[in-house]
């Protein structure tokens, strides 16, 4: 077992120089990795395995009566803040 931590953030330059090992590493279920530019841009490399967890278990949550309730309060915000269909 590695030492290696599970949430790790590195400059864009390093993550280059290591992609294939990176790709490896989180492919294995090996956390996360957050990739930065230096302009305050980033994104976060994972496993597909993660991914389609989190997409499983966003689409789970969406069904919940508690998300249904947060959609119908967001659309009356947006008619509120719209106003009347085709005014502009």
């Amino acid at each position: 077992m590695s030492d290696e931590p599970l949430f790790t953030t590195l400059d864009a330059s390093t993550a280059q120089g290591d992609l294939m090992g990176l790709v490896n590493r989180t492919s294995r279920g090996k956390g996360r990795i957050e990739i930065t530019n230096g302009d305050g841009a980033c994104c976060v490399l994972i496993s597909k395995d993660e991914l389609v967890s989190l997409e499983d278990a966003l689409e789970i949550l969406a069904r919940t009566d508690g998300a249904k309730a947060i959609e119908r309060t967001i659309e009356r915000f947006a008619m509120l803040t719209e106003g009347p269909a085709g005014s502009s």
